[in-house]
């Protein structure tokens, strides 16, 4: 059973956010690896700090959303998921995404530059750079089913029991190759860099991501920018998973500070 600072209040279809925060600081949206849903960061509650309100994207095909189809184009995914971000935005705001949750958080960020918001500070782990092209060989969502599974459980990150039984597989293939579908087909646009910072993470032996590509993410930020290599597999370790989050909210206290120092010093002006 989850604590109370660890349940959740449906605001919104699309966003999760922590019944015990009540007036935070800042805001972290998180968005999960394919197939994954808005439990995926059920622990990081009890990890954060109060000041920090937790928001879980929950996008459509899966949870209790699961009647919903899910997106196959990040072009069609952002329309319809910014509108529901905009009520974030009276606190700063910060976002991470894993894998293929780090293309929809770039994506997501470019959208709110647009709008005319910028972000406290953008997490990414997990995934190539953007503009960087799926390598020979990498595309998954159209492989043959045993082939997916297969692929799917040598990353770790999910149960092997829930692949092997077919009712379990009927449900979650789908959804799989549905968000690895709008990860593999994505075609990156040319805009320029991020002036907010940009943190990416990678497992030390992902077998997924190719290092050269994740470490072409400097190339989208304009601003602050670092790369961080962590324990683990394209699934961190619970161990890795807690550094992540402790780093997290470092970065995003060094921001605020920073922010409210630099709104000190434009007042004063």
């Amino acid at each position: 059973m989850l604590s109370l600072r660890e349940q959740s209040v449906t605001t919104n279809s699309w966003l999760r956010r922590s019944a015990a925060d009540a007036d935070p600081a800042v805001r972290l949206l998180c968005f999960p690896h394919a197939g994954g849903g808005a439990s995926s960061f059920n622990g990081w509650r009890r990890a954060l700090p109060d000041w920090i309100e937790l928001v879980k994207a929950q996008l459509p095909g899966r949870e209790d959303r699961k009647d919903i189809a899910p997106h196959t184009k990040i072009e069609d995914l952002i329309p319809e998921l910014y509108p529901h971000v905009e009520g974030l935005l009276d606190r700063p705001l910060a976002i991470y995404g894993h894998s293929m949750g780090a293309l929809v958080a770039f994506e997501l960020a470019r959208e709110l530059r647009r709008q005319g918001h910028a972000l406290l500070v953008l997490f990414v782990s997990g995934r190539r750079a953007p503009h960087r092209p799926l390598p020979p060989f990498h595309a998954m969502h159209d492989l043959p089913e045993e082939e997916l599974v297969e692929r799917v459980q040598s990353l770790g990150g999910m149960l092997p029991e829930l692949l092997s039984n077919r009712r379990w597989r009927d449900h979650f293939l789908p959804i799989i190759r549905a968000d690895l579908r709008l990860s593999d087909v994505y075609t990156y646009s040319e805009e320029q860099g991020f002036d907010f910072p940009l943190h990416a993470f990678l497992g030390s032996h992902d077998n997924l991501v190719v290092r050269a590509d994740w470490e072409k993410w400097e190339k989208v930020a304009a601003g602050e920018f670092t790369r961080c290599l962590l324990p683990g597999g394209h699934f961190f370790a619970k161990e890795a998973q807690a550094e992540l989050i402790t780093r997290f909210t470092a970065i995003i206290e060094d921001a605020l500070a920073r922010d409210e120092a630099l709104a000190g010093a434009v007042r004063s002006s």
